[in-house]
């Protein structure tokens, strides 16, 4: 019995790897590829910040409410002051809010009240009080409702305007709703 032969490929001293040529061709490629979708990724990345932020507060609110109602007495959530973000005017709230039972009726949390919820901005978005009661505060009664009708916040993100964001919008007592890209609680979003 003979045994096989290994066969032998027709170009055998062939290399096995890859070229310089079409390496550089896949990096370029790549680069190409990259250079279209970071643009993309940034803006995902913009709406991703004022979705959270959004959503942050909207839960704040929510436990405001909450605690309101259990308690039987005022919460208060205000703007905090203390951080190293410039604010420009006092509806900004750049440095994210705090919520307090307010015991005295004063608006301002005091070493007798109960923190109940801190929040800090993240860089990049900005949160503003846009019309109806205090631009510093809002405050929830024991009933669970917002005391000034009509208030609105704004979530966009830095650089940009409230249009390239959402609003926080408080019609009723107890109704809230965002509205996207939009001048006003009642508008309807631009496209």
């Amino acid at each position: 019995m003979q045994k096989a032969r290994p066969r032998l490929l027709a170009n055998s001293h062939a290399p096995l790897g890859t070229s310089l040529i079409e390496l550089l061709v896949a990096i370029a490629v790549l680069a190409v590829l990259s250079a279209l979708a970071i643009p993309s990724f940034a803006s995902l990345a913009r709406q991703y910040r004022v979705n959270a932020v959004t959503e942050a507060f909207m839960e704040s609110v929510q436990l405001a409410r909450v605690d309101a109602m259990r308690l039987g007495q005022d919460i208060v959530l205000r703007r905090n002051t203390g951080c190293t973000a410039s604010l420009p005017t006092t509806a900004d709230w750049l440095c994210g809010w705090r919520v307090f039972a307010d015991l005295n009726g004063n608006h301002q949390p005091d070493a007798a009240e109960a923190q109940l919820q801190a929040v800090d901005l993240p860089p990049g978005v900005y949160l503003q009080s846009q019309g109806g009661g205090s631009p510093q505060y809002m405050t929830i009664d024991r009933y669970g409702q917002v005391t000034t009708l009509g208030q609105r916040f704004a979530v966009f993100p830095a650089g940009m305007t409230a249009m390239d964001g959402q609003l926080i919008c408080f019609s009723t007592g107890t109704r809230l709703r965002t509205v996207r890209n939009a001048k006003d609680c009642d508008d309807q979003p631009a496209s």
